[in-house]
């Protein structure tokens, strides 16, 4: 099992990561980033998606050599990487303008793994509910069965904490029934969303990785230390985790940490896991 971090290190003396200037800007700050999560022994890491300024795929074009080296670099450093669209990525939206800038970051994307060398996914949200749960559902599902086929096989579909957006356990396994995206499982979004039925998280789990039985990359789960009624992510309790992963034994899947305290909480989680793990066996 592999543990990661998202994005935006920490260590302040990486940032800022991505360049408003270009994408071949923002492959050198990677490398940086690369080797710096090498030397702390970590072997998962998620890229920013704002590599490219203003989602422009000419700057991914001019930067191909430059990717192309990055992704050598990650494959020999051993890192595994993934990607997670921006917050402004929203395939249901009503909005043709939203939706065409949104459509825009996915192919920047796609064409960044296609020139890394391949191996990525792209974890995303279905968007809003406005209103009308079901209509928006059907709105997803028709964007995301449209879109380019290198596209549509990255996807990896997230669930979501509020209650204003589609994304229960139940909508998830419906657009799944209905388009084959494998499904990813955010603990702690489960815990604090109120439309859900509150069932096993093992059993949820179970048939969220079963869906990524076809997938090109392997399964990935989400985890944060959260307050009861609200997704925040607090620094990661060590213990909590461990339980959690205990709760989920002989699946298999690597897990991403989504907490403000990024690669201090992994390196936290795995002294503790090599601490006490023999001990709470």
């Amino acid at each position: 099992m592999r543990i990661g971090f998202a994005a935006i290190p920490f260590d302040k003396r990486l940032l800022p990561v991505t360049s408003k200037k270009s994408a071949a800007e923002t492959v050198e700050r990677l490398k940086a980033v690369a080797r710096f999560v090498s030397r702390l022994g970590i072997d998962f890491y998620r890229i920013p998606a704002n590599i490219s300024p203003r989602e422009s795929l000419e700057s991914i074009e001019e930067a191909r050599d430059e990717i192309r080296a990055l992704g050598d670099l990650f494959r020999k450093l051993n890192i595994r990487t993934c990607f997670h669209v921006t917050y402004y990525c929203i395939l249901n939206s009503p909005n043709r303008e939203v939706l065409e800038k949104s459509i825009d970051e996915l192919r920047c994307l796609q064409l960044f793994d296609r020139y890394s060398g391949g191996g990525n996914h792209i974890e995303l949200h279905a968007g809003g509910a406005y209103g009308e749960r079901e209509a928006a559902i059907q709105r997803f599902i028709t964007v995301v069965t449209s879109l380019e086929e290198d596209i549509f096989k990255l996807l990896r579909l997230e669930n979501e904490e509020h209650p204003g957006k589609i994304g229960t356990v139940a909508e998830l396994r419906q657009i799944n029934r209905e388009t084959d995206i494998p499904l990813l499982f955010d603990i702690a979004h489960y815990r604090v969303n109120p439309l859900e039925e509150k069932l096993r998280a093992r059993e949820i789990t179970d048939s969220f990785l079963y869906t990524w039985r076809a997938a090109s990359t392997f399964p990935v789960l989400h985890y944060s230390t959260t307050l009861p009624t609200k997704g925040t992510h607090l620094p990661v309790d060590p213990s909590d985790f461990w339980s959690f992963v205990k709760s989920l034994e002989g699946l298999a899947f690597d897990i991403m940490l989504e907490t403000k305290e990024k690669e201090k909480d992994v390196l936290k989680v795995k002294a503790w896991i090599k601490e006490h793990a023999a001990v709470v066996q």
